[in-house]
């Protein structure tokens, strides 16, 4: 009976520490993680990285993913390009409760109430320059930002742009902000398992057109956004599922067009450096960087991103990493590592040639 009883001891113990150390795992950084966990999960994961014209690892390159709010990049080479065409004045003011029009709490983790409370946001009376509107969503990846943007710029001329780009991956953009309603809209009577076969069995063209026409209703009634609405995890997941879809090799050949600098024309590529190079306002990205970009992108379900730069060397990256489906433990894993694993590619050549073999051995 004693055995029994120790034997049983041990168990518990073992299975304890098991937990401890698989908690302790998921709550440290890996420089490296984001490479491996791309290989050991194929099924969820796309990645492309090119040092110097040199591609050092890739994995599903033209499978789109859902992007998150990487997808805004598309939405500001529009603006820019709407600006350099003269369509859009820089010194115009928008009123801040515009934007309120399209917010949605708790849609994008926190990210529109940051903007809200950041110095630049606050030093503006009730109108604000629509720079700023677009350089919160690439900074601060704001949705009600980019839904406001995409009514301003015009979803066609957005979708024109893509293949203006070659971004022949890419699902058309729409106004994701608005489609959260579309089960409260058109599906009031189902729930769980019945909601997401009926959203899941629309068509790509019908589920936009429903997400339209919410905007159009958005955009007349302030108060629309107000309305009650339970974010489940079923309608968490048909939302993320749906979102606008790009691959690895469309984003990689955009950080190309924006590294090199001479793709757009001069404006144009002006108003791009002051929207999604904000970071090299700091020494400290200076001392290493000729220039920079990253866009990260991110649900419950998905983190994403697309970065270029050239150092102070004259190396250049472009790289892009899109994952879906991930857990809980997986975000805050992810979500401790990119940071150290961009950092790590960008400036340590071994993590390069780390890489590259990685994901030679695995060809």
């Amino acid at each position: 009976m004693i055995k029994k009883i120790l034997f049983g001891m041990i168990i518990v113990v073992v299975m304890a520490a098991m937990a401890g150390g698989y908690a302790i795992y998921s709550f440290f950084p890996e420089d490296d993680f984001v490479a491996r966990f791309a290989l050991e999960n194929p099924s969820r994961s796309a990645f492309l990285l090119v040092r110097n014209d040199t591609v050092i690892g890739q994995q599903n390159l033209h499978q789109p993913m859902p992007l998150g709010s990487t997808v805004t990049l598309i939405i500001a080479i529009e603006f820019a390009e709407q600006v350099g065409k003269g369509w859009i004045n820089l010194d115009e003011k928008v009123n801040k409760n515009e934007l309120l029009r399209f917010y949605v709490p708790h849609l994008d983790r926190g990210a529109h109430n940051n903007w809200l409370n950041s110095e630049t946001y606050i030093s503006y009376g009730d109108s604000i320059p629509i720079i700023e509107i677009a350089k919160g969503m690439i900074q601060y990846s704001s949705y009600a930002n980019s839904e406001w943007l995409m009514n301003r710029l015009g979803t066609d001329n957005i979708n024109n742009r893509l293949l203006e780009l070659g971004c022949t991956d890419h699902a058309p953009i729409y106004p994701f902000v608005s489609s959260i309603f579309i089960a409260k809209e058109y599906y009031t009577t189902k729930k769980d398992d019945q909601l997401l076969k009926a959203i899941n069995n629309l068509s790509e063209e019908q589920y936009n057109d429903y997400a339209l026409s919410i905007h159009a209703k958005m955009l007349q009634d302030v108060e629309y956004r107000n309305q009650p609405i339970e974010i489940t995890e079923t309608t968490q997941r048909i939302w993320s599922d749906r979102l606008p879809a790009g691959s690895v090799s469309d984003y990689v050949t955009l950080m190309k067009k924006l590294n090199s600098k001479t793709y757009f024309d001069k404006t144009t590529q002006t108003v791009l450096n002051e929207i999604i190079e904000t970071s090299m306002s700091e020494p400290s990205i200076r001392e290493f960087y000729h220039h920079i970009g990253i866009k990260t992108g991110a649900t419950p379900l998905v983190i994403t991103k697309a970065l270029y730069a050239k150092d102070r060397k004259g190396n250049t990256t472009e790289m892009a990493y899109f994952f879906n489906d991930l857990d809980a433990q997986e975000i805050k894993k992810m979500d401790l590592s990119v940071k150290d694993f961009d950092r790590a590619v960008l400036r340590n050549t071994l993590m390069v040639q780390k890489i590259q073999k990685l994901y030679s051995s695995y060809e």
